[in-house]
């Protein structure tokens, strides 16, 4: 039995994997497969073996890691006896995921409210101007039918809101239940890798 081979053949299997599971959240597939190949790696790798792996070009390898460390998805750190900066994987699942949802869909779900409440604004300006007698009652009516609409609208995205600040809130008190598989446990003390500062501790492999 070729085991090399086999867990070769694993590895590209969890690397597209990756790949597709970034997409499905809206990020690139390669960003995906550079986080699994990361992720999958014993030893932090530079950008040269990152891109040789993927089959990608340098300037695609350092957009995606940019990317990456934005994220807080990879780290840069230093191996000594290099000078070539290497990566590795940040391996606390819940942290990068609630990152992502701080961020990005925190933003994006209030961008939401706001422009849902301006509508709102706007709707119900109309609305009183064809309270007024003499308005025609099929606008009136119009008018109404908008304004209960984008009323109830805006209670969607202002709960959707509320939801995600529970779950940012709520699920880190309770998040220790299943610490076991968002987090992998901290590998024996290895000294070949360091972080370019120790003041860091989020830089520090986990």
């Amino acid at each position: 039995m070729d085991t090399d081979a086999e867990l070769t053949g694993a590895r590209d299997l969890a690397i597209d994997a990756c790949g597709r599971i970034a997409e499905f959240w809206g990020f690139t597939r390669t960003m995906g497969r550079a986080f699994g190949l990361l992720y999958l790696s014993r030893d932090p790798l530079p950008q040269s073996e990152i891109q040789k792996r993927l089959g990608i070009s340098a300037g695609s390898a350092s957009m995606t890691l940019s990317a990456l460390g934005r994220w807080g998805v990879v780290h840069k750190v230093w191996v000594r006896g290099q000078r070539r900066e290497h990566y590795q994987a940040e391996t606390d699942f819940w942290k990068m995921i609630s990152g992502v949802l701080n961020e990005r869909e925190r933003r994006e779900i209030g961008a939401a409210v706001e422009v849902v409440g301006r509508a709102e604004t706007t709707a119900r300006a109309a609305q009183a101007e064809l309270d007024k007698p003499g308005a025609p009652r099929r606008a009136k009516a119009d008018a109404d039918f908008v304004v209960e609409r984008v009323a109830r609208l805006g209670d969607i995205c202002r709960l959707g809101e509320t939801m995600l600040d529970m779950l940012l809130g709520q699920l880190t008190l309770d998040v220790g239940r299943f610490r076991h598989v968002l987090k992998v446990p901290a590998p024996p003390e290895d000294t070949a890798a360091q972080p370019p500062d120790a003041a860091q501790p989020h830089r520090r492999r986990r």
